[in-house]
Formats: C-alpha cells, sequence, structure tokens
C-alpha cells in the first residue's frame, strides 16, 4: 500500500478523498524514481511526474499507462500503453519513450 502522508503538499486535489491503493503490478512507480502527486480514487488513477517533466498516469486496477510528454517532432502527446507485462511496465517507467508495440498516442 502506498504511503501517501509524505508529498500531501503536492498531491493532486490536495489529497482530498483519495484512499489508498495497491500497484498492479506490485511495484510503485515512486520506487523507480516517480514522484507521487496525487490519485483519483473513483477513476482508479494515480499520478506521477519524473524528474524530466515526463506525466504518468497509472490506471492502477488495469495496469493502464498513460505518458504524457513533448515529443521531438510531433510536439505535445499522449502515449497510453496497456496489456503491459510486468517486464514492458518496469522499462516504460525507466524510459518512457520506450517503444512496446503495446500502445496507441494521442496529439494534444
Amino acid at each position: 500500500m502506498l504511503n501517501m502522508t509524505s508529498a500531501r503538499d503536492r498531491m493532486y486535489n490536495g489529497g482530498y478523498g483519495q484512499q489508498p491503493f495497491y500497484a498492479y503490478h506490485g511495484n510503485d512507480p515512486a520506487q523507480q524514481g516517480w514522484t507521487y502527486t496525487g490519485h483519483n480514487s473513483n477513476s482508479r488513477v494515480a499520478f506521477y511526474e519524473n524528474d524530466a517533466g515526463v506525466k504518468l498516469d497509472y490506471y492502477y486496477t488495469t495496469g493502464t499507462t498513460k505518458t504524457s510528454m513533448d515529443h521531438p517532432k510531433r510536439g505535445s502527446t499522449q502515449l497510453f500503453r496497456r496489456d503491459l507485462s510486468e517486464r514492458e511496465y518496469n522499462a516504460v517507467l525507466d524510459n518512457p519513450r520506450v517503444h512496446t508495440g503495446k500502445g496507441y498516442y494521442t496529439k494534444r
């Protein structure tokens, strides 16, 4: 279970109404250097950001990830990935630009 008290001042919605949750693969993105910024209990999504400014929405009941970043050629993009193996999931956390062959993107 994620300890939310340490980041309360940076949390989405100030942490209001957020219930504890368990990570889909059993490993929290914060363990790989991502900063937890809160979650929406109703939508079952947790929000993270890394030091490069990439944002990660992690749907913790399905394991779906959404990364939001600036692409060098496409501009601001969102990349969704589903049905990732644990290895692929960890690869996304290590490098949000990694190609898994299991995603689709949207341009904002």
